[in-house]
């Protein structure tokens, strides 16, 4: 007899069209895959449904072993099981599946749609209905958060950078009350609504209605700053540049290409790891690291392409918790990496993360592209010869008189202590803060962005950060403490300029600029200093060429 409507939490996905409703199991654990026990039935009432049901593992806890070893009993049958089924169905041409326990150790995931889950909540849920929000910059560093609130709260209330966070998982109580009480969604949907397993096709039918629907544009149109990409020969070649700042690594040259998380981790729990699938099981490590994996990559000789690198290599990682390293993402899951594409004489931006690429939606790109240009560019520095920062600041200290060095000068604002403010890396005769970084380095170039600013802020406010700047000024140089503003009065903003000037390497064409999201990034800063009043210039400084740096994004 069919179970009564009740109040249920499904989990439900999207298979990508033309996926045929058996291939949503990884091979190994289809029926007869020697994985698990999954077994195929019938689904009475439904027609050309598919039923999977089964056993996904059994074997003794980790944890056991270690208590036994001073147990002078040890107990029987202690095991530690995963069990797991989806229900596979068609509703009107397309192919859902409804999962249950642990059946996603089983699926495969290239069968289903991305961000089935995420788009299903922003067509569902209003702008006040939002409770939990996970969100990513990928810059050269990428940052994550999840913000969650004790009760359904306005977007505003989540401090998205609508410029650069890119949504990843969203949840809240949508306004059709009989469509669902809460959803919450990524690729797969969460959804806790009344349903009976007669009423599961109906159910899934409202879910389709809600995914194809474009409502999401009202409140959450920013969303569309970068979107998916679907063509796969556009993919191919996206992954064939990926491939080849991976080889300029190898060689020991440079790019942007970086590795982060795919999704927010608890660091609490501590974590050791291990990059396989090339031969390179045996080496720990204690974080993500782009060098690490391409040190692995030369040790271990791998000559395979990226179709190897995309399927085959993963990270086992192990938790303070656990006691055995478990399969935790695919090594192509962490890759954060920035390019451009040319069609038809238009110049696309992409940024991969996450596994998926995104194209860089053109409105916001020319946005910001025109934001950009209106920065004033200087020549203060020029080209150089010098091959990093740390080279360039003491080739200056010894070649240019009219530039003050104060790199390494740490000074403390009124009343904060350990505070470190740099003033700048270089003041000019002609009153300009100049802060230098190699854009090439670890670090993130939005890093320097910051900097002028919380340099320039103390500048303007504070008369005792100017205090103890005038005097490591006048221990240095003397006869510059005219371009400094008094410690008391009003500081002539006008007259001073914050200078960033960032070392690139040229691109194939030869020109020089900076990566995409850090322009995005750029405009923040620009906008705060225009704020306080203080002018802003840049300075891409021409490094040597070396590897030519192509593979990161031809500007």
């Amino acid at each position: 007899m069919p179970n009564q409507e009740t109040t249920r939490t499904l989990s439900v996905r999207l298979l990508k069209e033309g996926r045929a409703p058996d291939s949503v199991l990884k091979i190994a654990y289809a029926p007869d895959g020697g994985k698990g026990s999954i077994r195929q039935y019938s689904w009475t009432s439904i027609d050309d449904a598919l039923l999977f049901v089964g056993q996904l593992y059994t074997k003794p806890p980790s944890w056991l072993p270690f208590i036994e070893e001073h147990m002078v009993e040890h107990p029987d049958e202690i095991i530690s099981s995963g069990a797991g089924a989806v229900l596979v169905l068609p509703v009107r041409g397309r192919t859902m599946a409804i999962c249950f326990g642990h059946i996603h150790i089983a699926l495969d995931e290239e069968a289903f749609e991305r961000h089935f889950g995420l788009k299903v909540t922003l067509n569902s849920v209003p702008r006040d209905g939002i409770r939990t929000l996970d969100l990513a910059t990928p810059d050269a560093v990428t940052f994550q958060k999840r913000v969650q609130a004790s009760k359904d709260s306005d977007i505003q209330d989540f401090g998205v950078d609508m410029l650069r966070d890119l949504a990843r998982v969203a949840g809240g109580t949508p306004s059709n009350s009989d469509f669902a009480k809460f959803l919450a969604g990524r690729d797969s949907l969460s959804i806790t609504c009344r349903v009976s397993s007669v009423g599961l096709q109906d159910k899934c039918e409202e879910i389709l209605d809600a995914y194809v629907s474009e409502a999401y544009k009202e409140d959450f149109a920013w969303v569309d700053n970068m979107q998916s990409v679907r063509d796969n020969d556009t993919i191919q070649v996206l992954n064939d540049r990926l491939f080849e700042a991976l080889q300029t690594l190898r060689a020991g040259g440079e790019s942007d290409l970086h590795m982060a998380p795919p999704e927010v981790v608890d660091y609490e729990e501590g974590c050791l790891l291990h990059y396989n699938g090339f031969g390179g099981s045996g080496a720990t490590f204690h974080s993500l690291s782009i060098e690490d994996y391409v040190a692995e990559l030369n040790r271990c000789d791998f000559r395979g392409g990226i179709d190897e690198v995309r399927e085959k290599h993963y990270i086992k990682a192990k938790t303070g918790t656990s006691e055995t390293f478990n399969v935790g993402w695919k090594v192509y899951q962490c890759f954060t990496f920035e390019t451009t594409l040319e069609d038809s004489g238009q110049e696309s931006s992409y940024v991969l993360f996450s596994g998926n690429w995104y194209r860089i939606e053109q409105s916001f790109k020319e946005q910001i592209e025109a934001r950009y240009e209106q920065i004033p560019k200087v020549v203060i520095i020029g080209p150089t010869t010098c091959n990093n920062e740390r080279e360039l600041i003491a080739h200056l200290e010894e070649t240019r008189p009219d530039l003050l060095c104060l790199d390494q000068v740490k000074i403390n604002p009124g009343g904060v202590r350990n505070a470190n403010i740099e003033p700048c890396d270089f003041l000019s005769e002609a009153k300009e803060f100049i802060h230098l970084k190699d854009g090439h380095s670890s670090g993130p170039i939005s890093h320097l962005w910051a900097q002028g600013i919380v340099s320039a802020e103390a500048l303007v406010s504070d008369s005792e950060f100017r205090k103890k700047l005038r005097r490591e000024v006048n221990q240095r140089r003397p006869g510059s403490l005219p371009l400094l503003p008094a410690i008391h009065g009003r500081v002539a903003r006008a007259e001073y300029t914050v200078v960033y000037g960032i070392m690139r390497k040229p691109y194939k064409d030869g020109s020089i600029g900076i990566p995409f999201f850090s322009k995005v990034s750029l405009q923040a800063a620009a906008d705060r200093l225009e704020q306080l009043d203080l002018p802003m210039a840049l300075e891409i400084i021409q490094k040597p060429a070396g590897e030519v740096a192509a593979q990161e994004v031809d500007e």
